[in-house]
C-alpha cells in the first residue's frame, strides 16, 4: 500500500513530488530500490507464514538496488534534456547539463559495482555464490564503464542509449541476483 501511495503522490496534483528532483529521487528509490525489494519479500514471508529470518541477500538486493534507482531517478531526464530546454522546463538535467550527471551517476554505479564485489570477498563462508557475486558484478561493473565512455553528451541519441543501458543493467542485477 505504501508503494501505492508513494507511486500516486509522484504524479498526481496537488504533491507530485516528481516536480522536485529530490522528492522525486526519494519516492523513486524508496519504491524501485526498498519496497520492491525488501518490502515485498518479507511481506510474501509473512503472507504464507513464514517466519522472519535475515536474508543477507535481500538485504544486499535492496541496498544495491536503492542505490541504483537514486541513479535512475538522477538520470531519468538525460533523454529529454533537448525538448525540455526547448520549452524552458527547469529539471535537475537540464541546469547541471548531460556531462556531469552522466559522469555523476556512473561513478555512483561504479561504487555500488565495488561494493558489491567488495560484499561478495568479505562476506562469510557460503553467504554468497562467489562466482556470480565477484564475477558477475565486475562484469556489470566493466559494462558500465564501455557505455560511459561511449557516450557522446551532445548527442541525443547516444545520450538515449546510455540511459537504456543504465535500465540493462539494472535489469541484468535481477538476473544475477537469482545465481548469487
Amino acid at each position: 500500500m505504501l508503494g501505492w501511495t508513494l507511486g500516486a503522490i509522484y504524479s498526481v496534483p496537488p504533491i507530485r513530488t516528481k516536480r522536485n528532483a529530490l522528492a522525486a529521487g526519494l519516492t523513486i528509490a524508496t519504491v524501485r530500490g526498498f519496497l520492491l525489494n525488501f518490502g515485498v519479500y518479507y511481506a510474501v514471508k509473512d503472507a504464507i507464514g513464514a517466519p522472519f529470518r535475515w536474508s543477507p541477500k535481500v538485504s544486499f538486493i535492496a541496498r544495491f538496488m536503492t542505490a541504483f534507482a537514486t541513479v535512475i531517478a538522477v538520470t531519468k531526464d538525460l533523454p529529454d534534456v533537448e525538448g525540455d530546454r526547448a520549452y524552458n522546463i527547469s529539471t535537475f538535467a537540464t541546469r547541471v547539463g548531460v556531462p556531469k550527471i552522466a559522469k555523476g551517476a556512473s561513478a555512483v554505479l561504479l561504487l555500488n559495482y565495488v561494493h558489491a564485489i567488495l560484499t561478495g570477498v568479505l562476506a562469510k563462508e557460503a553467504t554468497f555464490n562467489m562466482i556470480p557475486m565477484v564475477g558477475g558484478h565486475v562484469a556489470l561493473a566493466t559494462m558500465l564503464l564501455v557505455r560511459f565512455r561511449e557516450l557522446v553528451p551532445e548527442d541525443l541519441k547516444s545520450i538515449k542509449t546510455y540511459y537504456k543501458h543504465i535500465w540493462d543493467l539494472f535489469y541484468l542485477e535481477y538476473v544475477l541476483y537469482t545465481l548469487i
